[in-house]
């Protein structure tokens, strides 16, 4: 995540969120609070103190202490098991998070390393690296078993994964569009999508424990790879294969753009980038099976109603981010939107396409 500049309302945002967390954390003397860029959903700010560096988030997708404490606990199973993650710091009473005023604060530790928002910023290298990192992620939260349920509630996340496809049509019910095109396109695609949820290769899916925006703006990186990985508020249980799916897609497409302009150049990129992750389960034991190889186009599917149309949607309703106008927030969901609507109609081609060998085994 990177850093906005505060104008003064946000100032005095930032004033009360260093005097709130400063009444259930002992971070030291603080000496800088900035709002970070990301969050869509959460407002999230690095502070800077005597004791360091931490992130705090106000946490909006989360909302009791319960689920906090549940996803504070895999943070730690993942630690122990090598995965560089931005682990909770306990508040001065013990628990995960403090409230005050009917909002509830989480703060983190700091992942050290850079966050590139855009994936045309990293070299081959770090994509690699990026792909290399997923194999391990999966393969450390595989089996992780947990009492309660880890994943925050959808009702708020229209881009969760689900391989339900009547929550998929409620929560396009639920987004605001009145385009017939739009909702004709995507029911469709959940047409699709439903007959392989209920189809016999989608149960021999390897499921995990899934990151589910899993992109560069959600990973740190330093000199030799990735350092850490952070932002859980889409954590669900999954194919692991929709996290490859969702990677591999947002790389393609700073080469090629989206999908549908240019499809042989968006499949050579992903992949490629498949192909990276596909080498490291190798030599993890975890290789992918012949079920998930033909999954990846119903699983882009997916990403595209999710990660595309249901997001364009969703943009309209949030409120706009420091130093984002109203016009500059419609382009990107119209772009976003039109953009998804026409990948998933090239999407829909290649599934009722004869030739399933579109990925060469690497």
């Amino acid at each position: 995540m990177t850093r906005i500049d505060s104008p003064t309302a946000l100032t005095r945002r930032k004033r009360y969120i260093v005097e709130a967390v400063s009444r259930g954390y002992d971070l030291g003397t603080w000496r800088g609070t900035s709002r970070l860029a990301g969050g869509v959903l959460n407002e999230v700010y690095l502070a800077e103190t005597s004791r360091g560096r931490f992130v705090i988030r106000v946490n909006r997708v989360r909302r009791s202490m319960a689920e906090i404490e549940r996803l504070s606990t895999f943070l730690s199973h993942l630690r122990v098991r090598g995965i560089p993650v931005d682990e909770l710091v306990p508040a001065a009473d013990g628990q995960v998070a403090a409230e005050f005023d009917g909002e509830l604060f989480s703060v983190h530790q700091h992942i050290q390393g850079t966050v590139h928002p855009s994936p045309a910023d990293l070299s081959r290298s770090k994509t690699e690296s990026m792909m290399t990192f997923l194999a391990h992620y999966h393969s450390a939260s595989c089996g992780y078993r947990v009492e309660g349920v880890l994943a925050a509630g959808d009702d708020t996340l229209p881009v969760m994964y689900t391989d339900d496809p009547d929550r998929l049509r409620e929560r396009l019910k639920n987004l605001p569009t009145t385009d017939p095109a739009v909702e004709s396109a995507v029911n469709h695609a959940i047409d699709r999508a439903g007959s392989f949820f209920a189809s016999g290769s989608y149960s021999k899916l390897k499921r995990t424990w899934i990151h589910g925006d899993f992109r560069c703006c959600n990973v740190a990186f330093d000199a030799d790879g990735v350092s850490g990985l952070f932002d859980w508020d889409l954590l669900c249980n999954g194919p692991r294969l929709f996290d490859v799916a969702v990677a591999s897609a947002d790389l393609a497409r700073t080469i090629a753009g989206p999908l549908s302009r240019d499809p042989e150049t968006w499949w050579e990129e992903f992949a490629r980038h498949l192909a990276a992750y596909r080498e490291e389960t190798r030599r993890l034991g975890t290789d992918m099976n012949e079920s998930e190889v033909g999954s990846i186009r119903y699983l882009l599917l997916v990403d595209a109603i999710l990660s595309g149309v249901f997001f364009a949607l969703h943009l309209r309703r949030l409120p706009l981010k420091p130093g984002e106008s109203a016009s500059q927030r419609r382009q990107r969901s119209y772009r976003i939107l039109s953009e998804s609507v026409n990948d998933l109609a090239a999407i829909d081609s290649l599934i009722a396409s004869v030739d399933s060998n579109i990925f060469p085994d690497p």
